[in-house]
């Protein structure tokens, strides 16, 4: 385990320098929010186009794969409903305290695949992010919607096609799947050169943006429903998804890497959304630092287990 905690170090590393850097507002104020821009729009979508248009999308694993990500996906969030009615919070809390359960911090997952499993870890990731990232939006959005009312005289289905057809990564991955379904790549291949370019270039930078997003200065209230929503989030996900995975027999590189998208925190994205739909951002803000921050301890665990119980250092 000390050496999965060796090798998980440098990526947390690279989040708290991405703290300090906007700390000292280095190397400018307002900096921060374009690397985001620029990770949302272009590096992250060209890293999920490029991986998607070379992953083996006819693999036998790749169904069950995907159907234990998205019951655990389903369970969780039932969990999450659960803890909202026995506290009896306000609606807005209650969808932030969905968002803090069911979504994932991709950025941290994909690094943490490739530095522990490799390329093949980071593909069976990058998968594993074009399959829950559609669910999530459409879980989070609907439910906001439905719960806070129509604040900004956006029907539902207004505010579906500006999450799902407007969104820069899900587009990436449906154009990946096309290419790669379409067997195409040969006449796009600037395309995925470029793409690739990109790709390499992404993890080092999302993860300093990372950093610089979190704000470590809201960490204050409600601990009840902190430690409830932590615990589903960085408990009860990667249980679900290592249940799912050894009652359809996955294979341990599989399992080991589905693992992941439910050990990592909740994104950082979701403060966003929580300010746009209504939901409780300044709690959501503390869900997302002390979460992040909880899993330097609970990762290193979380993967060593995994690869215990499912027999990844067997096959190595």
């Amino acid at each position: 385990m000390f050496d999965i905690s060796l090798t998980i170090l440098p990526i947390f590393l690279l989040l708290l320098f991405g703290a300090l850097l906007q700390s000292r507002r280095f190397p400018a104020d307002g900096f921060w929010p374009g690397v985001d821009k620029l990770v949302y729009w272009i590096l992250f979508p060209s890293m999920l186009f490029y991986n998607i248009s070379k992953a083996d999308l006819s693999s036998l694993v790749l169904p069950s794969y995907a159907v234990i990500l998205g019951l655990s996906l389903f369970v969780v969030s039932m969990l999450a409903l659960v803890i909202s009615l026995t506290n009896r919070v306000n609606r807005p809390t209650g969808t932030s305290i969905l968002q803090a359960s069911i979504r994932f911090n991709s950025f941290i997952a994909l690094a943490l695949a490739s530095a522990i499993y490799g390329e093949e870890g980071l593909i069976l990731a990058t998968l594993g992010a074009a399959i829950l990232i559609p669910i999530v939006n459409v879980v989070l959005v609907v439910t906001m919607v439905s719960l806070h009312g129509n604040k900004n005289s956006k029907s539902l289905s207004s505010l579906l096609i500006k999450e799902l057809v407007k969104n820069p990564l899900i587009l990436s991955i449906a154009a990946g799947v096309l290419v790669n379904v379409a067997d195409i790549g040969e006449y796009v291949f600037l395309l995925t050169d470029l793409t690739g370019l990109l790709a390499r270039a992404t993890l080092p930078l999302v993860l300093l943006a990372v950093g610089a997003s979190l704000r470590m200065s809201e960490l204050k209230s409600s601990p009840q429903l902190l430690v409830l929503s932590t615990c589903a989030r960085l408990i009860g996900f990667p249980l679900c998804i290592g249940i799912g995975a050894t009652l359809l027999g996955l294979g341990p590189l599989e399992a080991c890497v589905a693992v992941l998208f439910g050990a990592v925190p909740t994104a950082t994205s979701g403060y966003a959304l929580a300010t746009q739909l209504g939901g409780n951002a300044s709690i959501l803000s503390v869900f997302i630092s002390v979460q992040t921050g909880l899993t330097l301890v609970t990762l290193p665990i979380t993967v060593w287990f995994s690869q215990v119980w499912f027999g990844y250092n067997s096959v190595l």
